[in-house]
């Protein structure tokens, strides 16, 4: 499946579940996608898990039926901005998969304070994007087409879609 069809059909899926079921379907990327900031982070000296993680706590504490704070998730949200690498400064895909994981949970945050389903498919995107560069550092001889059909890729549209059906 390509990117269009894929980003097409998450955003359908998505139109037809509740605020729980997305902030639940964010959730699980993010947590599949922490490792790599954690990875970051030991390589370079540079951030804080502890940041990602509190946010992540935020995010499930909500999913919970919680009632959080809006003024604690802002400034969570600025901690993680905080503790988000530039890519510029961090060029290495590690760099990339470290602020696709940041930016995922500060959109999950977000999201919880003003509930657009965007930032959901956006967090979809992201996790798409960490898997396209993934597939890119382990498969270097491949063409740009050749990596958008690798099973790596597909896994990882499969996994998404599964994923917002079986929350909805």
């Amino acid at each position: 499946m390509k990117w269009t069809e894929y980003r097409e059909k998450l955003t359908e899926n998505l139109k037809v579940t509740s605020s729980i079921q997305q902030i639940q379907f964010a959730i699980e990327i993010c947590e599949k996608l922490l490792p790599d900031y954690d990875t970051f982070e030991k390589e370079f000296k540079w951030g804080d898990l502890n940041s990602l993680i509190n946010g992540l706590v935020l995010c499930k504490e909500n999913a919970n039926g919680l009632d959080t704070n809006v003024k604690i998730i802002e400034n969570q949200i600025s901690e993680i901005v905080k503790n988000t690498p530039d890519t510029e400064d961090f060029g290495e895909v590690s760099g990339s998969l470290a602020l696709n994981s940041a930016a995922a949970i500060s959109e999950a945050l977000s999201f919880i304070l003003d509930n657009k389903t965007e930032r959901i498919s956006d967090i979809g995107s992201l996790s798409y994007d960490s898997a396209y560069f993934k597939a890119c550092e382990n498969y270097p001889k491949l063409s740009e087409s050749e990596i958008e059909n690798h099973q790596d890729l597909q896994n990882e549209i499969k996994w998404q879609l599964e994923k917002i059906k079986y929350v909805a």
